[in-house]
């Protein structure tokens, strides 16, 4: 249920009640909320307001729902994106497509003017700055959104990654692959001789090659669920490839952390250098985004914006801040780890069960000390 979407009238994105008060010029009120005002309005509505992730238009306002008992708010007042016939408006590669009423909230989008947190405050400000400085405005950050989406879109492929495939690597990610050591049957005369140790030193030596695809790329556990989830609601059908999206992550993350160590600002706890492995603070990653993408992804413009930025004088208006903007790099780490499954199971020629192979392993290195024994006798 997207909770905002973007009016080509107002050239923002809106919700329901801000929606309301541009187009009434009346301030929603608990007795008569921002849906209430614009139910007379459907028509502009339909034709005005374009979902925010795939740019179709068709919505209509969807009330709040209350408890009859506590009148405590059971469903917040949204959009829902409806076709001539009736059926989902969506793109079928939208992130809202077949889930309108299910959706309690927008992961992808981020309100720069929330004050929850050290780093979207100090974005906000960024934010305000920009739009002072007019860097960016809101048409922008919706072509950045349009951008992102027609990009994927454009590039898909069909989802047959196994559940098992996704526990198999985040299994070899866990791995101690680091520790190198060559067995030989003479080490196990030792008294105390580790053989499980030994099982995983050479399941290292095994299975180097998958080690070598999966070097580098950040996985743990909420990657891990998030991917599943994926799995669960696309498998075998078409979706997006997330690949094409690579070198636009990698150069929005690389941004992000030279802005972070060289901008004088505090955008959390996270240091710079470990932004590659654990992932730049969202706001910060979004908005490095939306300054690549307006200097046309060269690196260089983009710092150049941000020392713009960051030497500008305090902006005169922090409202400006209050725009919801577009992460267009969300549930990025999920597919890429799906793809990613994929091609480690299809290298996999042992199977995809890891303490089985450590077991088999183990057992095939006794067996070698055992006939070493044999020759030595």
């Amino acid at each position: 249920m997207p909770a905002t979407a973007y009016s080509v009238r107002f050239a923002r994105e809106l919700d329901v009640d801000q929606l309301a008060i541009l187009m009434t010029g009346e301030n929603p009120t608990s007795g008569r909320d921002g849906a209430e005002l614009l139910s007379a309005s459907g028509e502009l509505i339909r034709t005005d307001i374009r979902c925010s992730s795939c740019g179709k238009f068709g919505a209509r306002v969807v009330r709040t729902a209350k408890s009859r008992a506590s009148k405590a708010v059971l469903r917040q007042a949204h959009f829902r994106f409806v076709d001539p016939n009736g059926g989902d408006a969506h793109h079928p590669f939208c992130e809202f497509h077949g889930d309108d009423e299910n959706r309690s909230a927008q992961a992808s989008l981020l309100d720069f003017g929330s004050e929850k947190s050290t780093e979207t405050r100090a974005v906000r400000l960024l934010v305000c700055k920009g739009i002072e400085q007019k860097l960016f405005d809101k048409r922008r950050i919706q072509e950045l959104r349009q951008w992102f989406f027609d990009l994927k879109s454009a590039s898909r492929f069909t989802l047959t990654t196994s559940p098992e495939a996704i526990s198999w690597t985040r299994a070899l990610h866990r791995h101690p692959r680091y520790q190198r050591w060559t067995f030989h049957p003479a080490q196990a005369e030792m008294p105390a001789f580790n053989w499980k140790a030994a099982a995983k030193y050479q399941f290292t030596e095994d299975h180097q090659h998958l080690f070598d695809l999966i070097k580098g790329i950040p996985i743990d556990d909420g990657i891990c669920r998030q991917a599943g989830e994926l799995l669960r609601k696309h498998y075998e059908c078409q979706v997006f490839d997330p690949t094409v999206l690579q070198r636009y992550y990698d150069g929005a993350v690389s941004l992000a952390a030279f802005v972070a160590a060289n901008g004088g600002i505090d955008f959390g706890k996270v240091r710079p250098e470990y932004y590659r492995m654990k992932g730049p603070p969202v706001a910060l990653l979004a908005l490095c985004a939306l300054v690549l993408f307006v200097s046309d992804w060269d690196m260089n413009a983009a710092i150049a914006a941000f020392s713009r930025l960051l030497l500008a004088p305090a902006p005169t208006d922090l409202t400006l801040g209050n725009v919801i903007g577009l992460n267009p790099f969300h549930e990025y780490a999920a597919w890429r780890l799906l793809i990613l499954s994929a091609q480690v199971a299809a290298k996999s020629l042992d199977g995809l069960d890891y303490d089985r192979q450590l077991v088999a392993t183990e057992a095939a290195l006794r067996e070698r000390h055992r006939r070493w024994k044999e020759q030595q006798s």
